[in-house]
């Protein structure tokens, strides 16, 4: 990871850039990837299910996170650590803390930005967690501070308002707790005065919820690894219903930035969408002609369009794209699988002839 932050943020060393706050890409991390197992995660998130306090308004599972959520990994370690955690899940995920405050730290010193992925939702009691204590340490707002932005060559000139935020954590839509969720998420940032980074997608995990779900409620309930204590799904039954809920979190985030827009005067922001205020993004080689169009119809000194691009070795990246494939699949009906395979193909033509009879 720390690899990875230093390669986007040399890459921009390399082709220079524009005087703006910032760099224009990120790094992803997904907390999965980072542990021995993942089980550690899972049964933090299930500890915290039962121990979180109860809210008014409730926020449906998997919940909203609290300051207090990560306290068992900083009090001295319980030789018994309360079930389902075991005290090797909490020595994995203390080291899990160390390894997020540690890529953070390097992010912070290379002005790279972080998204936390959002997983399945038995992971995300607890993945909200170690989210919202980052945003806490690296999105902390201080009104005296002002950065200093740095630029190819070495350069350096005083900015405005502290680039904020840093840490983004990931909101997915197709879960019912998702609005109710922001607005206590709005409501922690300004209470624990940090500025709350925000990725808002509709959610990728959809058929795998329903059928961990459908089983936990079965006789074979032991055999599943679904810890939602709802009577209902963790999301909504069907893509028309995720997509309202897209457009009424969107536009929440939209009133949010607006709002702080008029009441900033030069400060801190304490919202961010994605990328600065609000910035739209699609998955490399996926919806390549909205990308463009958004690109044709925007005009802004910061990033507002991106594409997130995954890189590594063959082997290790085509699972990661098939997954996204297959996820993404709803929205090649209607003929949206022709136009991406018409797209591809002028792509290549493009790219071999130089377009040369399009």
């Amino acid at each position: 990871m720390i690899r990875s932050i230093d390669v986007a943020a040399d890459f921009e060393d390399e082709f220079g850039t524009r005087e703006v706050a910032g760099r224009r890409t990120w790094v992803a991390v997904k907390l999965t990837a980072l542990l021995p197992n993942a089980d550690a995660l899972r049964n933090l998130s299930l500890h915290l299910t039962r121990t979180r306090p109860a809210l008014s308004p409730p926020v449906p599972y998997p919940g909203t996170p609290e300051s207090s959520d990560l306290t068992i990994l900083h009090d001295r370690l319980p030789e018994h650590p309360p079930a389902p955690l075991t005290a090797q899940d909490v020595e994995d995920l203390k080291e899990l803390c160390h390894d997020l405050n540690k890529i953070c730290t390097r992010a912070k010193d290379r002005n790279v930005r972080i998204i936390l992925d959002a997983e399945h939702s038995w992971y995300q009691p607890a993945i909200d967690a170690f989210g919202h204590a980052l945003m806490e340490r690296f999105n902390k707002i201080t009104s005296h501070h002002r950065v200093t932005s740095r630029f190819a060559f070495g350069s350096s000139k005083a900015q405005g308002p502290e680039l904020q935020p840093m840490v983004y954590v990931t909101c997915q839509a197709y879960l019912r707790r998702t609005p109710t969720h922001l607005a206590r998420s709005l409501a922690l940032a300004r209470q624990n005065n940090y500025a709350l980074g925000v990725k808002l997608v509709r959610g990728a995990y959809h058929p795998h919820e329903l059928v961990a779900h459908s089983t936990a409620a079965s006789s074979s309930a032991s055999g599943s690894i679904a810890v939602s204590p709802d009577p209902h799904p963790p999301v909504h039954p069907t893509k028309p219903d995720t997509d309202a809920c897209y457009n009424e979190c969107a536009a929440l985030l939209v009133r949010a930035v607006a709002d702080d827009v008029k009441s900033s005067a030069g400060r801190t922001p304490r919202i961010g969408v994605l990328f600065e205020r609000l910035t739209f993004g699609q998955l490399y080689g996926m919806s390549d002609s909205l990308t463009n169009y958004l690109v044709g119809r925007i005009k802004s000194t910061t990033p507002c369009t991106i594409k997130y691009v995954p890189y590594g070795a063959l082997v290790e990246v085509m699972p990661y794209i098939s997954r996204r494939a297959i996820e993404n699949k709803s929205m090649l009906g209607n003929g949206g699988a022709v136009r991406e395979r018409k797209e591809a193909a002028r792509l290549i033509w493009r790219r071999v002839f130089g377009g040369f009879g399009l």
